[in-house]
């Protein structure tokens, strides 16, 4: 899949997205080559922004030991594109999609 047609997928879902849908377009960006990622800046930030935005609204509540996987390769593969191609991701943005099911449980009283 191309980066403009996840943008246009996340268009198409609501502001705060159902965990399925972002293990969707984190399964999907993790895909597209940096190359192809470094085309399109604009679109990538933008991506990753409607991200975080949902999954610290309410994403985060959903992780499950069998998906929480997804997001640390996501939050690992963040650093790297962040470095590789100078996004300048601000550290709380990527930092959001590192927090496990037990970190969770800890936050929570």
């Amino acid at each position: 899949m191309k980066l403009q047609e996840i943008k246009n997928m996340v268009l198409s879902f609501p502001t705060i997205m159902d965990i399925s849908d972002e293990l969707l377009l984190v399964n999907e960006l993790m895909a597209i080559s940096y190359a192809d990622l470094a085309k399109d800046i604009d679109a990538l930030k933008f991506i990753i922004n409607s991200l975080e935005l949902s999954h610290t609204d309410s994403g985060f509540m959903e992780l499950t030991k069998e998906n929480e996987g997804v997001f640390m390769s996501f939050y690992c593969w963040l650093n790297k594109i962040n470095n590789k191609i100078n996004l300048g991701l601000n550290a709380s943005v990527i930092d959001s999609f590192s927090l496990t099911v037990d970190d969770i449980k800890k936050l929570m009283p």
